[in-house]
């Protein structure tokens, strides 16, 4: 009789602590958006690029840090049409309102447009290449300081590439005067908003097998090295 008093205080016990109210902590995940172009969408990672790649580098960063993404990528896009989607399109601002993360991926269409106009890199000039880094730049700038308005998620921009890696130095020195404009703005821009550079240029310098062959947009592999460079700036 002692032990099914025993064992009956025991059920007792244990359905208190189980039926009695306690708080539930229920932690809403982070939000991560992705804006720009066919770099963050994934473009030829997939074989039809109908929607963004899964393995492009906004989805490995929510992965590993446990962030719900939205990518709003869009290839071909240019600085220009990324400004006006950020001012205009309720789709885009409507999604950042809510961020917790915004990445930015934006100007590889800019150049990519000038050495098309110029049939590749012979006929490029550091003055045609000047102009479309003073459009560029603002247009940067503008974007960073609508988004600061919509939101108070922290902002990551990534600078460009070179897309051609088997130019060898033919595309340095306009890369480099870009990046130089790139690292400037941010650190002016890093004084009175929430914005850092990750710098896929340094990272992606010296490995050709980040870029699919014959293509430009980053391979699996690039795009991890991306996400990368996101996360060290997330976790800082």
């Amino acid at each position: 009789m002692k032990k099914l008093s025993t064992l009956f205080c025991i059920v007792c016990l244990f359905l208190g602590a189980v039926l009695a109210p306690h708080p539930i902590y229920a932690r809403e995940s982070e939000q991560l958006v992705a804006i720009g172009d066919s770099i963050p969408y994934g473009y030829n990672l997939t074989k039809d690029n109908t929607l963004p790649a899964g393995e492009a580098f906004p989805y490995i960063m929510g992965e590993k840090a446990g962030l719900e993404v939205t990518n709003l990528g869009i290839p071909g896009m240019t600085s220009s049409e990324l400004l006006k989607a950020v001012r205009t399109n309720d789709k885009f601002r409507n999604t950042i309102k809510h961020a917790d993360y915004i990445v930015v991926s934006i100007g590889g269409n800019d150049l990519l447009n000038l050495l098309k106009e110029n049939k590749g890199l012979k006929g490029i000039k550091m003055e045609e290449v000047a102009l479309v880094v003073r459009d560029l730049i603002f247009n940067v700038y503008s974007t960073v300081v609508e988004l600061e308005r919509l939101t108070k998620g922290d902002i990551i921009v990534y600078n460009i590439y070179n897309p051609y890696p088997e130019a060898g130095d033919k595309l340095e020195a306009p890369l480099s005067y870009i990046n130089a404009q790139y690292s400037s703005l941010i650190e002016l821009l890093s004084r009175f908003t929430n914005v850092e550079m990750a710098n896929a240029y340094k990272a992606f310098k010296g490995h050709p097998e980040y870029i699919i062959k014959g293509d430009v947009h980053p391979t699996r592999q690039g795009q991890i090295v991306l996400a990368e460079l996101g996360l060290k700036l997330i976790e800082k």
